[in-house]
């Protein structure tokens, strides 16, 4: 990921049928990252959480499940749809599903307590933008974490992933981005190898 670029290292469309399909695949496997971030936040009834390109919306539910109040927020109409038919019950009170990307998130400042993207900031259009916006969304001492794949550089998933070096590159723009506490970790979730770049905001 570039530091301070307007660019990103892959694009997709996941509109029509390949975008239903994408979602689809999206689906399975996804139930343990969600557990895993939900956890790394500590996310309890208290917390409004910002879950920045949802796709199905794994990780938006699970937080509802502990009780969080969910905006999960997607620029895919095709991947909200297939969220919206996935949520149900309980879980659809508590998430709202909104066609909004992660420069321009489209709430109000301060109001959210955690602010995640699950492997999804590979997707975003202006790496820098989108931190920005994430930290102008979250109240004092809210907690943003953002989870890709671990990869080797050309690694299977590289254009879908993060290396050690573009972690390193990742947490500074975090810290760029007026974040304080920066970490980056590494986690096990099922079968993926998960970096975890976080922060806090002051």
């Amino acid at each position: 990921m570039a530091r301070s670029t307007t660019t990103h290292r892959h694009t997709h469309d996941c509109s029509g049928p390949l975008g239903l399909l994408a979602g689809l695949t999206m689906i399975a496997g996804r139930g343990p990252s969600a557990r895993l971030v939900a956890d790394l936040a500590a996310v309890g009834p208290a917390d409004h959480v910002v879950d920045v390109g949802c796709g199905p919306g794994a990780a938006a539910r699970e937080a509802a499940r502990r009780g969080a109040r969910v905006t999960a927020v997607d620029p895919s109409p095709q991947m909200l749809r297939l969220a919206r038919l996935l949520t149900r019950g309980d879980r659809r009170r508590s998430v709202e599903l909104v066609a909004a990307s992660a420069e321009d998130l489209t709430l109000p400042d301060g109001t959210a307590s955690v602010v995640w993207a699950l492997a999804s900031a590979h997707h975003w259009h202006d790496v820098a933008a989108g931190l920005r916006e994430a930290h102008r969304v979250l109240a004092p001492a809210g907690r943003l974490l953002v989870v890709e794949r671990l990869t080797r550089p050309r690694g299977l998933f590289a254009h879908h992933a993060l290396t050690h070096e573009g972690a390193g590159t990742l947490a500074r723009a975090v810290a760029d981005a007026g974040f304080v506490d920066v970490a980056v970790d590494e986690h096990r979730a099922g079968r993926r190898h998960l970096v975890v770049v976080r922060g806090r905001r002051a």
